[in-house]
C-alpha cells in the first residue's frame, strides 16, 4: 500500500536540508528504496518535505537512517505519519501534485512550533499577531 508522508519540522532551513541530503548521499548509493516521489518546499527557515513510499515498511527503514542525521542538525520533527494514498497519478499534471502538497501543508497545522499556531489562529479570527504594532497616533476629540 502506498502511503503519503508531510514532515514539517519545527525550524529546517536550505542550507540544513542540503546538509541531511549529504549526509544521505554518503550513506547509500542511489535513491532509498520504495520511495516514488520528494519534495522539499517552504519559505526561510519552515522548510517540510512530502514523500510519496511504496510501503509503510519502507518509509520506516529509511526513517532508521535519516533521525540520527536530523539529530547532527538538531532538527526537531515529529514521527512521520504515514497516510494511505487512494489514488496516485504518476505522471499527472503538476498543478494537481501542487493542490496535494498544498491541502496536506494546510492540515498539518498541528505540528508545526506553538508560535505559528498561535498567529495562525489569530489572523484567522482577525486579531493582530504579537509583532503587529498598532497605530499609535492619538486622534483629536
Amino acid at each position: 500500500m502506498a502511503v503519503a508522508v508531510l514532515s514539517a519540522p519545527a525550524s529546517m532551513t536550505a542550507e540544513q536540508y542540503h546538509r541531511i541530503s549529504e549526509h544521505l548521499d554518503a550513506s547509500r548509493t542511489g535513491p532509498p528504496p520504495g520511495r516514488r516521489f520528494h519534495a522539499c518546499f517552504g519559505h526561510g527557515d519552515h522548510l517540510m518535505v512530502f514523500d510519496v513510499w511504496d510501503s509503510p515498511e519502507e518509509l520506516d527503514a529509511f526513517t532508521a537512517t535519516l533521525v540520527p542525521i536530523l539529530a547532527i542538525e538538531h532538527i526537531d520533527m515529529a514521527p512521520p505519519e504515514p497516510l494511505e494514498i487512494h489514488d496516485l497519478v504518476d505522471a499527472g499534471d503538476p498543478r494537481a501534485l501542487r493542490k496535494v502538497i498544498a491541502e496536506l501543508r494546510d492540515k498539518a497545522f498541528f505540528i508545526r512550533p506553538v508560535e505559528t499556531l498561535w498567529e495562525k489562529l489569530h489572523r484567522v479570527r482577525g486579531k493582530p499577531s504579537e509583532n503587529h504594532v498598532a497605530d499609535e497616533t492619538p486622534t483629536s476629540a
